[in-house]
């Protein structure tokens, strides 16, 4: 599958604020959320969407600022306060007590804010190609810095990244596709969000069951190097390296993505 399309009808949910944010939600079953990267939107879980459904109620929102979602204005230090309280809300409106979350990139760092403030509502988590602490990397958080504006401009973060995921087409596909439909200025807001966060402590406090995994490609293994970190901190966890793949690797290896969420779902969530 090369191509990218998006054949989703959308929800919309008005919330206590004003605003409005965005949803899909198909299927039957336990809940089971999905939660998208950084300036990214609920069809980069196509794949998930089409497994999933089959035997859960699969749930993925357009995170505030980003998709079809409401404006995202608020000052960078509460960002995920916002998006996860819009979380809340939406689980709220659906009636459910609890779900089961997968973040993948910048969606794994919502999750584990997630798990901070509204642990009662988290019943498992599965966190992908994300990372618990930024504050251990100065020098990097320094270059995003750097390039901050630059991450905002479509074209160029198409023409920058066509090349490294040509090896994933349907990653490289839906890539080509969000860079010309993004949210730039929200982009760098969500970006300044997390260049000083640490949930190092918080998970320490976790007891749900975790499952940590992260892409591996011929590059590098920096993913896996964060992956570690995370689950040292966590007391029920297990953990596994997606091969020749990078973030996001719901896209890059879709069929083993939903091979190890649905082994983890089968485990720790089914009756």
């Amino acid at each position: 599958m090369s191509s990218y399309s998006i054949i989703w009808t959308v929800k919309e949910l008005h919330l206590s604020d004003g605003t409005t944010i965005a949803y899909r939600i198909c299927g039957e079953g336990k809940p089971l959320m999905f939660l998208h990267g950084l300036g990214a939107e609920s069809s980069m879980f196509q794949p998930q969407q089409e497994f999933f459904s089959q035997h859960y109620q699969v749930i993925i929102p357009d995170l505030r600022g980003n998709g079809q979602s409401g404006e995202l204005t608020c000052h960078p230090d509460t960002v995920l306060d916002q998006q996860t309280h819009d979380i809340i809300e939406l689980i709220d409106h659906l009636g459910l007590s609890e779900v089961v979350v997968v973040g993948v990139s910048y969606g794994g760092v919502v999750s584990m804010h997630l798990l901070a403030r509204y642990r009662s509502r988290i019943a498992a988590a599965v966190l992908c190609d994300t990372f618990s602490s930024t504050v251990q990397h100065p020098v990097l958080n320094c270059l995003v810095k750097l390039m901050l504006p630059l991450s905002k401009i479509g074209w160029l973060m198409d023409l920058a990244t066509t090349g490294f995921y040509k090896r994933w087409p349907l990653a490289s596909a839906y890539f080509h596709w969000l860079f010309w439909h993004l949210r730039g200025n929200e982009v760098v807001l969500q970006r300044k969000a997390i260049l000083s966060i640490d949930y190092r402590a918080e998970l320490r406090q976790v007891t749900q069951p975790i499952l940590c995994l992260a892409g591996k490609s011929a590059r590098g293994s920096s993913l896996v190097k964060m992956m570690r970190t995370t689950e040292a901190q966590l007391a029920h966890c297990s953990s596994f390296v997606i091969k020749n793949s990078f973030d996001p690797s719901n896209l890059c290896q879709p069929e083993r993505f939903n091979q190890l969420v649905d082994q983890f779902l089968r485990q720790h969530y089914i009756d």
